[in-house]
């Protein structure tokens, strides 16, 4: 049931009240049927002793039958007793001869079924002027006939019953589904104005119904994210120009030092590592604000697999070294194409390739390949693994096991999520393991 949609639940709940209204149903037709049969079988019984009695005469102090056109049909399965002896008896079951014989002295009307196949009707034969009693007819009906029209009429009703419960299920579903179309369009013009225009909204007024309540709720949370948008854009705006201003002073300072002819061979490749550092910083804050501006969806790329993670790779290097931790790229064998900018992709391995260097015992590998629809740069390092539950947490913000800010990874995903891709954390002993996914592209 749990895997049913709202129309495959709402048509089953539908079919389950219409089928058991539909036994119901049957089980008092079929009821009502069996009466009506039951009692056109007693009519019948009486019509015959009816007509049987009217063959008994008393006449020369002698009780006998009277001759009777189209006697024999009169004749078959009746019997009369004077007496307690018949003077009448047609060939029949001795189950049936031996009921009858029990009935012969029934003083009034009385009605016994033999078997299920013959119903017996026993009616005491008076005089017609004084009344004396001159003997007991005995007159049979076989059940069969009505049994079998029972039997059609409940084959005919389930019948009936099947074809209803079928048209009812296309009936329930074609309603259902027609009612929950616009639920499926509000919903799908939702999920496309939250990727790329977040000003619309439905416009359908006050809720007066369900629907319109619907659409009043989407507007609102439409209204509420495009608001929470507006404020992380201007929020970006700031920080990138407060981080700018000192950034670009450290830059002037690194850069006025390297002119300086005296300095010494260290000096210099201290101060050059800064100006590259610095130029990462910007790319960072450059991807960060194109993220923002787009409505935290980018716009797609294309990028060389293997070139932006060696660009990656590098970057990390300097860190490494100093950490005594060596870094390395493998694969892919085939030329692989990821669907976003290279810079995109570089900056989304940096933070996976920080965190490996400061896990990694000696060294950190960095592979790329395909796996299914998606390329995979799969960083793995040899520090002391990952559970399930601190895997599950990392990409929490402010989350750290060093000690940090806990940016890193959550800003990882984040740019991976933009382009239609993920980063995740496999849950390892021996090693860390992460996975940046971005779709593949020709």
């Amino acid at each position: 049931m749990s895997r049913l949609t709202v129309r495959g639940r709402v048509t089953l709940a539908s079919l389950l009240v219409l089928a058991l209204g539909l036994g119901v149903l049957t089980s008092v037709i079929d009821v009502l049927l069996t009466r009506q049969l039951d009692s056109s079988a007693s009519s019948a019984l009486h019509q015959r002793a009816e007509a049987e009695r009217a063959t008994v005469v008393h006449q020369h102090g002698r009780t006998e039958l009277a001759d009777a056109p189209h006697d024999e049909a009169l004749d078959e399965r009746a019997w009369v007793y004077v007496h307690g002896k018949a003077i009448a008896r047609p060939p029949e079951r001795r189950q049936v001869q031996r009921a009858a014989d029990a009935l012969a002295g029934a003083g009034r009307p009385t009605e016994r079924t033999v078997g299920e196949s013959v119903r017996l009707l026993a009616e005491p034969a008076y005089a017609p002027h004084n009344r004396r009693r001159l003997g007991t007819i005995v007159v049979g009906v076989s059940l069969q006939p009505y049994k079998d029209t029972e039997h059609a009429a409940l084959i005919a009703t389930l019948l009936l019953d099947a074809f209803v419960l079928v048209f009812g299920a296309l009936v329930a579903r074609r309603a259902v589904g027609k009612a929950l179309r616009p639920v499926a369009d509000m919903t799908a013009a939702a999920a496309e104005w939250t990727e790329h225009d977040l000003e619309k909204r439905f416009g359908l007024g006050p809720p007066r119904d369900e629907l319109t309540a619907l659409s009043a709720t989407l507007d609102a949370m439409l209204a509420r994210i495009a608001s929470s948008l507006r404020h992380e854009q201007r929020f970006s705006a700031e920080m990138a120009h407060e981080l700018r201003t000192p950034l670009s002073g450290v830059r002037a300072e690194a850069e006025l030092a390297l002119g300086d002819p005296t300095l010494s061979a260290g000096a210099r490749a201290a101060l050059e590592e800064v100006l590259r550092g610095t130029d990462r910083m910007e790319a960072v804050i450059e991807t960060l604000l194109g993220v923002v501006r787009r409505g935290a969806a980018l716009t797609p790329g294309a990028a060389d697999a293997r070139q932006a993670a060696a660009t990656a790779v590098q970057a990390a290097r300097t860190t490494a070294a100093r950490a005594g931790v060596d870094v390395r790229l493998a694969g892919p064998d085939e030329r692989l194409r990821a669907g976003a900018d290279g810079d995109v992709v570089a900056q989304a391995l940096q933070p996976l390739l920080d965190n490996a260097v400061r896990h990694a015992r000696a060294s950190v590998r960095v592979s790329v390949g395909r796996t299914g629809d998606a390329v995979a740069f799969v960083v793995e390092d040899d520090g002391g693994g990952l559970d399930g539950e601190d895997a599950a947490r990392l990409f929490e913000p402010g989350v750290s096991t060093e000690g940090g800010a806990g940016l890193g990874l959550p800003l990882a995903r984040r740019l991976a999520r933009a382009c239609g891709g993920d980063v995740v954390a496999v849950p390892e002993s021996d090693g860390g393991r992460f996975e940046l996914r971005l779709p593949a592209v020709a």
